[in-house]
């Protein structure tokens, strides 16, 4: 036998382990955990997002120490490791450098192709995956410190191990609980994709037998945690109106309004997008900013005016044309969400967040983004303004062949600025995480802003508004997880 696999059937509310040494209390028969620096111990009672009680969908208890499950379990490990090749041990070696990392970098590939997506579904996929990944942590470790099983390589005989073995119980597996989770969320955001996906899943669950470090029975047990969990976020998925078909727009026509942009003149994008449930604010209104400038007032008519200015001058500003590329992240790529979580998942392996602290980080990260688009899309078509190239074409009479944005504008209403909201959120964030790097994040949230304006997408006005009103969110973001048990 080359490997064990998944047992076929799993229900998203019952854990049904064998029989044979299973259930009930732990006794002197067994070889229990005993670490001396144990990895976050009061992990499995921070507060979840979706969950509302992770206890009840503990899994019954491990098989014992020396029953028969058991040692057949240590068969397998060993033939396992006997088995253990240069393959097996490259795909150990790509998991242990973190779970929700591995997930969100698969998730990013996914967002870029074979379909791509807007940012606001981007925001709130990666929303979704990352609560699930951490509320699926929560709850392994809230069943690890439970039932507190040892390893395989505290047995008598043990497999060979490779890679590192963490300092905490066994049962339930951490890795294969957040895989599971995030996995049946991304098949339910990228259906499509779903046989890449099961085949993604099977290599993590695979590092996790190969390299020793768990039971098969711990295995099982964190897949259904995994399972029950994703159950629970994808119905909250299904009443958060992220799917709900969105309302038709009709352009006014008024001058200062919203109307399709040149070359492509596409309709406009999520008009509904503002009434998609939120995480963290009461809903999408809750921090909406004042009106901008009135249209051809004294302001407008400056602003407007510095866009084409700005954007005529790019040749001589060269730094300025790279940071309007750099932040671009149009169709094709990550993203803005995508683009702040790459810079995110940089931070953690600098300062070597463990895989508690990564699940954490990314699920404030990415509900505050989510938020953030929920209420930037609620301003955009409250205030419905016009695009700088619409006013500058009509209004300055500047021709096409004359100037054109430097790059392209993208079909939805300019204040405020998408970029600068959850770049806002997002900086903060990062900022409250990782302090020493504060003033930095502060910095790359200000060229994110600046480079709309550079971009000859969007007014002063538009950029200075969202990323206040990200920040606002990001710190209310901030306030949440300073009271989510993680000390």
């Amino acid at each position: 036998m080359r490997r064990t696999r998944l047992v076929a059937a799993l229900s998203a509310l019952a854990f049904a382990l064998p029989a044979c040494g299973g259930g009930g209390p732990r006794g002197p028969e067994d070889i229990l955990y005993a670490g001396l620096t144990p990895v976050e111990p009061t992990a499995g009672t921070w507060q979840t997002w979706v969950v509302p009680n992770v206890v009840a969908i503990r899994p019954p208890a491990p098989p014992t120490a020396f029953s028969a499950q058991t040692t057949q379990e240590l068969v397998d490990l060993r033939a396992l490791a006997l088995a253990r090749g240069p393959a097996e041990e490259a795909n150990i070696d790509d998991w242990n450098a973190g779970t929700c990392r591995r997930w969100n970098e698969f998730q990013l590939g996914l967002i870029i192709a074979p379909a791509p997506a807007n940012p606001p579904r981007a925001s709130r996929g990666l929303a979704l995956v990352s609560v699930a990944m951490f509320d699926a942590m929560v709850a392994a470790y809230d069943t690890k410190y439970h039932y507190l099983r040892a390893r395989p390589s505290a047995f008598i005989l043990p497999p060979a191990t490779y890679g590192p073995i963490p300092d905490s119980p066994g049962y339930a597996s951490e890795r294969a609980a957040i895989s599971k989770a995030a996995a049946e969320v991304l098949k339910y955001l990228f259906p499509a994709s779903a046989a890449a996906i099961d085949a993604r899943l099977q290599t993590a669950l695979d590092a996790e037998l190969d390299s020793c470090a768990c039971f098969q029975s711990d295995v099982d047990a964190g897949v259904a945690i995994g399972l029950a969990v994703a159950m629970q976020v994808l119905a909250y998925a299904a009443t958060d109106n992220g799917d709900a078909p969105q309302p038709v727009y009709v352009p006014s026509g008024i001058n200062g309004r919203w109307r399709p942009t040149p070359p492509a003149n596409t309709p406009a994008l999520l008009p509904g997008w503002g009434s998609v449930k939120t995480w963290l604010l009461a809903n999408g209104s809750a921090f909406r900013p004042g009106p901008p400038p009135a249209y051809n007032s004294a302001e407008w008519i400056a602003q407007r005016d510095e866009v084409l200015a700005v954007n005529l001058s790019l040749p001589a500003n060269p730094q300025r044309a790279t940071i309007a590329t750099f932040w671009a992240d149009g169709a094709g790529t990550v993203t803005p969400p995508g683009r702040w979580n790459e810079i995110a998942m940089g931070l953690a392996i600098t300062e070597a967040l463990n895989e508690c602290r990564t699940a954490r980080l990314l699920a404030v990260l990415n509900t505050a983004q989510a938020d953030a688009f929920v209420a930037c899309w609620e301003c955009k078509y409250l205030y419905d303004i016009e695009r700088p190239i619409s006013v500058i074409r009509r209004d300055i009479g500047v021709p096409y062949d004359l100037w054109v944005p430097f790059i392209g504008t993208p079909p939805f209403p300019s204040y405020p600025s998408g970029h600068s909201s959850t770049s806002g959120a997002a900086s903060q964030i990062l900022g409250y995480v990782f302090p020493d790097s504060a003033v930095m994040l502060a910095v790359m949230a200000s060229e994110a802003k600046d480079s709309r304006l550079y971009g000859g997408i969007h007014y002063r006005f538009d950029n200075d508004t969202g990323l206040d009103m990200g920040r606002s969110i990001g710190t209310l973001a901030i306030q949440r997880a300073a009271q989510d048990g993680a000390p």
